[in-house]
C-alpha cells in the first residue's frame, strides 16, 4: 500500500532535510502556480513527492480501463434500447444538450480523456469517481513536484511524464492527421474566474511539438469571430476546459463552435461519463451480462458497492448510513460538492436534505476508510497524517501518474474545501531505492 511503500522514503526526506535548499525548491512551485495565475493552487502543494510501486500501478491502470470498458457498454446498451433524449434524462442531463454530443464517442474509448479518482486503504485500491472530462485539473502538481526534484538533484530515471505532455500529445496526433492549423484551449468567462491554472503548461507542450502551428488560450468573449466561419473552423481543434452548467448564453456560443465544423475533441458527452450513476448501475445485476470476466472482477475488487436511491430503498440505507456516502447525480458535480457522509448526519437531518434535492438523485456508495500518511505540506514544521485520494490520469487510454490530495480534517478530501496537493511518481523497486539514497544525501551536499 501507498503508505509502507513510502515510509522509509519519507524518513529519509526527514533524514537528510537541508531547510534551505528545500525552501529554494519550493519557491519554484510556488512561483510556478502563481504565474499560472492559480489561488486556488498557491501554496498548497505537499513538500515533498510521493512513490508509487510499479506494480499495483500497472493493476489499477488494468482496472481503470476494465471500468471504462464497462461504463461505454451499458451506455451502448441504453442507446440501444432508449432514446438519446431518455438517456440524458436518466442521467440528469439537460435535453438541451443532444445537438451538442458526439454520440460516436460513446462507442469507443479512444476519446477519453479524464482522471479516475481513487482512494487508497489499508485493505486496497478502490475508485470513488470517474471524472471524464477533458478539462479535468491537478496536472499541474505534477509540474509543481518535478521542479522541486530538479531544484534538488533528484535522479531523473524512471519518473513518468507530464500528464499535461501526454494530452499534448493526443492532440498532436489529431492536428498531424487533419492538417490543422490552430488549437484553441477554450474557457468560459464563469469558469475562468474560480481560481484554477491558466493552461499555459499545456499551450507550452503543444507549441513545442507543433512548430508553427497556432495555440491560443481563449473563452467565449475573446474567441475571433473570423474563426468561427466553415472554412476556418474546421482548421480549429478546440479543447474544452468548462463544463455545460458553466455555460451563461444559453449556449449561443456553443451552436456557433458547433456550426463553424471546429474539431471538438470532446462534445458534452464527458458530462454524460461523469454521472455517479454509473457507480450504481455498474453494480446493478441487469448490466452483469454484458461485462467481461475481467471487468466483473474489476468492479467486485475496485469499485465499492453502490446503488440509486428510492422510496424503496431510503430505510435500508439510513438504517446503514454510517456505512454509506451518499452522491449527488444533479448534474456535473465537482471539488467535493455533492458529498455528503453518511455518519455526519442523525437519521432525520440526512433524510431531511436527501428529499430537498429528490431521492432519485441519490447514490449511495459503501464508505471505505482513507490510509492517512504522514507527510509534510510546504509550511508543515513536522509530517503530520493526510487523508489521501488519488487521480490516476489517463488520455487516450494510456494511463499516467497519481495527482495526490490531501486532507488533515475532512473525509472529503479535495483543494477546493482546503486540501493539499502533489504528486506520486510510479518507480519500481531500484528507482524507491535510488529516491532513498539521494533523500539521505541532500544535507551533506553542498
Amino acid at each position: 500500500m501507498i503508505g509502507a511503500f513510502n515510509e522509509e522514503f519519507f524518513a529519509a526526506v526527514e533524514e537528510g532535510r537541508d531547510p534551505a535548499r528545500e525552501a529554494v525548491a519550493h519557491a519554484n512551485g510556488d512561483a510556478l502556480m502563481m504565474g499560472l495565475g492559480s489561488t486556488m493552487f498557491e501554496k498548497r502543494l505537499f513538500a515533498h513527492p510521493l512513490l508509487f510501486d510499479e506494480a499495483e500501478f500497472l493493476e489499477l491502470g488494468r482496472a481503470s480501463s476494465a471500468l471504462l470498458s464497462a461504463q461505454l457498454k451499458i451506455i451502448q446498451h441504453l442507446l440501444a434500447t432508449r432514446s438519446k433524449e431518455s438517456v440524458l434524462d436518466l442521467f440528469q442531463m439537460p435535453r438541451r444538450l443532444a445537438p451538442f454530443i458526439h454520440w460516436d464517442n460513446l462507442q469507443h474509448g479512444d476519446a477519453t480523456v479524464g482522471r479516475m479518482d481513487i482512494v487508497p486503504t489499508r485493505d486496497g485500491y478502490f475508485f470513488c469517481e470517474f471524472n471524464i472530462f477533458p478539462g479535468v485539473g491537478g496536472g499541474e502538481a505534477y509540474e509543481g513536484t518535478e521542479l522541486y526534484l530538479d531544484a534538488l538533484g533528484y535522479p531523473q530515471a524512471g519518473r513518468a511524464g507530464s500528464a499535461l505532455r501526454d494530452l499534448a500529445g493526443l492532440y498532436t496526433a489529431e492536428c498531424r492527421k487533419r492538417d490543422l492549423r490552430r488549437v484553441v484551449i477554450l474557457d468560459s468567462t464563469a469558469h475562468g474566474q474560480m481560481g484554477y491554472p491558466r493552461q499555459e503548461l499545456l499551450k507550452r507542450y503543444l507549441e513545442a511539438a507543433n512548430p508553427g502551428l497556432t495555440v491560443e488560450l481563449l473563452d467565449e468573449a475573446r474567441y475571433p469571430k473570423a474563426w468561427l466561419s466553415r472554412g476556418e473552423g474546421e482548421k480549429t481543434l478546440v479543447h474544452r476546459m468548462f463544463t455545460h452548467e458553466e455555460v451563461t448564453d444559453d449556449f449561443a456560443f456553443v451552436e456557433k463552435l458547433w456550426a463553424s465544423g471546429a474539431v471538438l475533441t470532446n462534445g458534452f458527452e464527458p458530462e454524460l461519463r461523469m454521472s455517479k450513476r454509473f457507480l450504481a448501475l455498474l453494480w446493478e445485476p441487469a448490466y452483469q451480462a454484458l461485462f467481461s470476466a475481467e471487468e466483473v472482477a474489476a468492479i467486485r475488487k475496485h469499485l465499492p458497492h453502490a446503488f440509486s436511491l428510492s422510496e424503496d430503498t431510503l430505510a435500508s440505507a439510513l438504517r446503514d448510513k454510517d456505512e454509506l456516502v451518499f452522491k449527488w447525480d444533479g448534474g456535473a458535480t465537482y471539488g467535493g460538492s455533492g458529498v455528503l457522509m453518511g455518519g455526519d448526519w442523525p437519521a432525520d437531518v440526512l433524510e431531511q436534505k436527501l428529499r430537498e434535492s429528490g431521492l432519485d438523485r441519490w447514490i449511495c456508495q459503501r464508505g471505505v476508510e482513507a490510509e492517512t500518511v504522514a507527510l509534510r505540506a510546504v509550511g508543515d514544521a513536522t509530517p503530520v497524517e493526510y487523508r489521501l485520494v488519488l487521480g490516476l490520469y489517463s488520455y487516450g487510454g494510456k494511463p499516467n501518474g497519481f495527482l495526490v490530495r490531501g486532507s488533515r480534517s475532512s473525509k472529503v478530501v479535495n483543494i477546493s474545501s482546503g486540501g493539499k496537493l502533489g504528486w506520486a511518481f510510479v518507480v519500481s523497486e531500484a528507482g524507491r531505492r535510488d529516491f532513498i539514497r539521494h533523500a539521505r544525501s541532500q544535507r551533506a551536499s553542498p
